[in-house]
């Protein structure tokens, strides 16, 4: 089966955009930081294009290496929920017991139903959280769970 990824990151032509403009820019900022070095002029200037090749570089790695998780991420052998701001849960599929479906959340009883693992995604788009919750729902099937809506 395939795995269902949501992610409302920028897509990768846009990154790859970015980060051409960013380049683009931070070269340009570290020539003037350059030139006004060796020219022993340190004024506003310097200060300035320095500031800016600072934030070019930081915009570059939030575009290549700072790139937040996926929200959702549904596989055979787990799913991981990646909120913004929250705790990111993650559920093993072989230690699930029982699934009970809500309106936007999922409670998953794990260990022989000893423990609950509550994922919330209220956050997600609706037509997102419809997919979310056929993927669930397959995958109980698939598996044996027992599942029941809220």
């Amino acid at each position: 089966m395939e795995d269902l990824k949501i992610d409302y990151s920028l897509s990768k032509g846009i990154r790859t955009i970015n980060v051409v403009i960013f380049s683009y820019i931070a070269l340009f900022v570290l020539y003037i930081c350059v030139t006004e070095g060796i020219a022993n002029r340190f004024g506003a200037f310097f200060i300035c294009a320095l500031i800016a090749f600072v934030l070019a570089a930081i915009m570059i790695l939030r575009n290549t290496l700072w790139l937040p998780a996926p929200v959702v991420l549904i596989s055979n052998e787990r799913v991981e929920s990646n909120p913004q701001g929250k705790k990111s849960i993650v559920v093993d599929w072989v230690s699930v017991s029982k699934v009970t479906i809500g309106m936007s959340y999922f409670v998953f009883l794990v260990n022989g139903e000893q423990k609950q693992k509550r994922i919330e995604l209220s956050d997600l788009r609706y037509e997102d959280l419809k997919t979310v919750k056929s993927k669930i729902i397959e995958l109980c099937e698939h598996k044996n769970i027992p599942y029941q809506n809220d």
